[in-house]
């Protein structure tokens, strides 16, 4: 679900964006306190989640399985989000930076995405995913606190399954105050969740999946997927239309996406595998280096009042 340019009014996708802005800062601030519960305090199933290395492959491969595409119903396809995967890899407060670096990536250089729907974009799949996952993580640590990977994966399993018609009802919310077509909204509601539920279990498929097979190997699991989903899975993704796509065109208010800055496809210079897997690689990169500032931003904050720089 990734939202193109002209599909909202200039100012909704103003306010969207400062919205944005304003929930990753408050919830990327520098903290004094305990991190929260599985945000590296052991609780995540990566062992290390504040190593850089381990939150630029969970970047990675969101990003990878965001372009495996899988067919849904009839003519439809979908595909993982990713705030629940990330989340219990790495913790929320890292996996809401990974996800947010993956659709600034595909915003500014595939086009997917418009770059001023950038700030809805970011809500439906890096906030309220995450959110999401955060919430069912930690609610089903204090009612089973000595669960294990079951009830982890128990939980991540739920918030896939949720995330995507969450982010639907959150669409149609958003088209509802600032769209730039005129849609019943009672159907747009219905078709948006109804479709997105069947993606929701797609998503919570390829979640537990994942997450059995960093179970069974360990971390390396991670980086392995990501260049199996970005450099191979990618070529052999569905074509058909993502779930907005289909009801966009059913409702009539479909737009045309913006155009990618890498050539890629069957007249392009790249491949679909290649292109995957650069912009893996970019989008942990922008990880890496939004997770510095972060932790430059942390160290301050907790430096003693007498050594902060005037």
């Amino acid at each position: 679900m990734h939202v193109p340019d002209h599909m909202f009014h200039d100012p909704a996708e103003v306010v969207a964006a400062a919205g944005a802005v304003a929930a990753l800062t408050a919830a990327l601030r520098p903290r004094r306190a305990a991190p929260a519960a599985g945000d590296g305090d052991g609780r995540t199933l990566v062992a290390h989640p504040e190593r850089l290395a381990s939150q630029a492959a969970t970047a990675a491969l969101v990003f990878g399985l965001q372009m495996v595409n899988v067919p849904v119903l009839s003519g439809t396809s979908g595909h993982l989000l990713g705030g629940a995967l990330a989340t219990v890899l790495i913790g929320p407060r890292r996996a809401l930076l990974a996800v947010a670096s993956v659709v600034v990536t595909q915003a500014l250089l595939f086009g997917d995405g418009g770059i001023g729907a950038l700030g809805i974009n970011l809500w439906l799949i890096a906030i309220l995913p995450v959110a999401l996952a955060a919430a069912a993580t930690a609610l089903v640590r204090r009612r089973v606190p000595h669960g294990g990977f079951l009830a982890t994966a128990s939980a991540a399993g739920i918030a896939a399954l949720l995330a995507p018609p969450l982010a639907a009802a959150a669409f149609t919310g958003f088209h509802a105050l600032g769209g730039a077509a005129r849609v019943d909204v009672g159907e747009l509601a219905a078709r948006m969740v109804g479709i997105h539920l069947a993606i929701g279990v797609v998503e919570a498929v390829l979640t537990l999946a994942v997450l059995a097979a960093v179970a069974a190997a360990g971390e390396r699991a991670v980086p392995a997927a990501a260049l199996v989903s970005a450099g191979g899975l990618s070529v052999l993704a569905s074509s058909a239309p993502d779930g907005l796509e289909r009801v966009a065109g059913d409702l009539g208010f479909a737009v045309t996406g913006g155009g990618s800055l890498l050539p890629v496809g069957a007249e392009g210079n790249w491949s679909i595998a290649a292109a995957g897997l650069t912009g893996a690689v970019l989008a942990a990169g922008l990880l890496a280096v939004a997770a510095v500032l972060v932790r430059g931003r942390a160290a301050a904050a907790s430096a003693p009042a007498h050594n902060r720089p005037a």
